[in-house]
């Protein structure tokens, strides 16, 4: 009990320091600051490299998109172009850009701006372009007329939500070069421009006055990264934070009920999955430079066998604390639309028995007694990783680990951030963790990141790929392209279909669950919280973020108020480093006495 006294103390020191200069900071200026917290960093503010959700949002932020999505169904919406019309083929389109559109150090933008982005990201297989370019070429007519072919049929026209960059930015920046690019120039044509980032505590960012929908209501927006959830929900308790992103499960009924306080269970499609590295040799590459995965995750027997350990329902109710249903295929929309409904045969039941049975008939056996199984004489123990930027993460481990010890399959634990998990996945240099997938509103792009082309076989960026697994299905990949230029709706709901039933039954992604994002908001701050889609989805980290300009500030709140300032925040990462180290001994001491009891 005295340990936890002077703990409390520095707590609470630190923070009246913190809210003394966040007071001092707007006075002078009179911001409306916006303050969210979330306990993912950036992994890259570059569009052409980052993977991560917490990037996705500030790109949401910054750069502007040909067509947008309505904030309701997700429907393509006018975006940079205000009207667009095709051709009797469907594969030419002709968009009219908006008058007087500029970005934020006041350049013009152009059909030529975004022609530049879209041939550019085809040729340089962008990776969060391509999916969607990839058959398609762009030319400006006119300052406002561009017109975009596809060499093929494309279900995904007219939508085009890729983000454009600025051409007077990115032509300076050599393809050899781009992705090392640190994109902190801070040119918008989003409401919000980036401003500063202090990698592991926060981004900030500023209204941009040439946003085409017109300046917004909040003159900044400050990310503040979280190393310990529970500490997050007490700052949006206290009146630190505005709305919190990734609420722990746990803390979120507590929050349902609190005075002053909305909670979201935002559905988007999102989902927890268990990936098994899979990597069999296809495509290619220099193995002196990369990790082989345990060679029994190669044996499909073995896969399917840790399909049928894991108790899903269990993770649900013990680890997601009810929110959230236990997981089967993929989910690659978010429209349920897209995922298979499997037959009893096809699906991987919760079944110990079973998981044993495939691995004897597999000849895995344990000769010496100690309760692991053996390959080629050895123990076969599986190099688990575990996300440190995850609440979940841990308790995942130790239930999944937990059962496969039930099968003889033991594991070693490693901690990784989650710009460091990407690299360590690159490399190959794991065989087994726990992440998630936020899916976009077509299911192409999800779909992509399995195909064979999309496993990392460049040492030189271990960041630039998706596929995760290693897993190369070439049947697949065909299915891949048969949907990707399929335009009759059922025809191709059926392609899509048959693929998330095949990656399924290869059992190298293990769903383990269908999970809301859990947020929470201040009511006494701010209105025109926008739920996307409407009524079922998040208010923040959505597909296109239509919140942030559709907020307005409380008159009650008064000007300035809004969470903490940059000054306040910085005043917390200088002067309270060894407190907050003992703000999450604090929450985490409590919570391993709750568990106990």
């Amino acid at each position: 009990m005295r340990s936890i006294v002077p703990a409390a103390a520095a707590l609470a020191a630190v923070l009246a320091l913190a809210l003394a200069a966040g007071a001092t900071a707007q006075s002078p200026d009179q911001k409306v600051v916006l303050t969210v917290g979330l306990t993912q960093d950036l992994d890259s503010p570059n569009v052409t490299v980052g993977e991560l959700v917490s990037s996705f949002e500030l790109w949401n932020l910054q750069y502007p998109t040909l067509t947008d999505l309505a904030a309701d169904d997700l429907s393509t919406a006018p975006g940079l172009a205000e009207s667009w019309s095709s051709d009797d083929s469907g594969r030419v389109w002709t968009y009219t850009l908006r008058e007087g559109l500029e970005w934020s150090d006041g350049t013009p933008i152009t059909a030529e701006e975004v022609a530049y982005t879209i041939n550019r990201s085809r040729e340089e297989e962008w990776l969060n372009h391509y999916s969607t370019v990839q058959n398609l070429t762009a030319e400006a007519t006119d300052e406002r007329t561009l017109v975009v072919t596809s060499s093929v049929d494309d279900p995904k026209l007219p939508g085009l939500s890729v983000y454009i960059v600025p051409k007077h930015v990115y032509e300076e920046i050599e393809a050899s070069e781009i992705g090392k690019y640190a994109a902190l120039d801070g040119v918008s044509a989003g409401p919000f421009s980036l401003k500063e980032w202090k990698k592991g505590q926060f981004w900030r960012m500023e209204a941009n006055d040439s946003y085409w929908r017109g300046r917004v209501a909040i003159d900044e927006v400050v990310f503040r990264v979280f190393r310990n959830a529970d500490a997050m929900v007490a700052a949006l308790r206290s009146g630190e934070l505005d709305a919190a992103h990734n609420v722990p499960a746990a803390a979120f009924p507590s929050l349902e009920t609190a005075e002053g306080i909305e909670a979201v269970e935002g559905e988007q499609g999102g989902f927890d999955y268990l990936v098994l590295n899979s990597y069999a040799g296809q495509p290619p590459r220099d193995e002196t430079k990369f990790d082989a995965p345990h060679p029994v995750l190669l044996d499909l027997r073995v896969r399917q066998a840790i399909a049928h350990a894991i108790d899903k329902e269990t993770l649900v109710e013990r680890v997601l604390s009810g929110l959230g249903t236990p997981g089967t295929t993929i989910s690659p929309s978010p429209s349920p639309a897209w995922m298979p409904e499997l037959s009893e045969e096809e699906t991987y039941e919760f079944d110990l028995e079973q998981a044993n049975q495939i691995l004897d008939d597999a000849g895995y056996t344990d000769t010496n007694g100690n309760g692991v199984r053996e390959h080629e004489g050895k123990d076969i123990v599986l190099r688990y990783a575990i996300r440190t930027e995850s609440e979940y993460s841990k308790p995942y481990a130790e239930f999944i680990t937990g059962w496969l010890k039930d099968i003889g399959i033991d594991t070693t634990f490693s901690s990784y951030d989650d710009g460091q998990l990407i690299e360590v996945a690159g490399k190959g240099a794991f065989d087994a963790y726990v992440w998630g997938w936020t899916p976009f509103v077509d299911p192409d792009p999800m779909l992509s990141y399995m195909k064979c082309d999309q496993i990392s076989v460049d040492a030189s960026d271990f960041s630039n790929f998706w596929n995760d697994t290693g897993l190369c299905d070439p049947e697949y990949d065909a299915l891949y392209a048969e949907q990707n230029t399929e335009l009759d709706p059922d025809r191709r709901e059926e392609i899509v279909h048959e693929m998330l039933t095949r990656w399924y039954t290869n059992a190298a992604y293990v769903v383990l669950a269908t999970s809301p994002d859990l947020q929470a908001y201040r009511t006494d701050r701010f209105s025109g919280w926008v739920r996307q889609p409407a009524e079922i989805g998040p208010v923040l980290f959505s597909n296109s973020s239509p919140s942030y300009w559709s907020l307005e500030p409380l008159a009650s709140s008064g000007d300035g108020d809004g969470g903490l300032s940059t000054a306040a925040i910085a005043a917390i990462a200088i002067a309270g480093a060894g407190a907050l180290a003992l703000v999450g001994w604090v929450v985490l001491r409590r919570r391993s006495v709750e568990e106990r009891e």
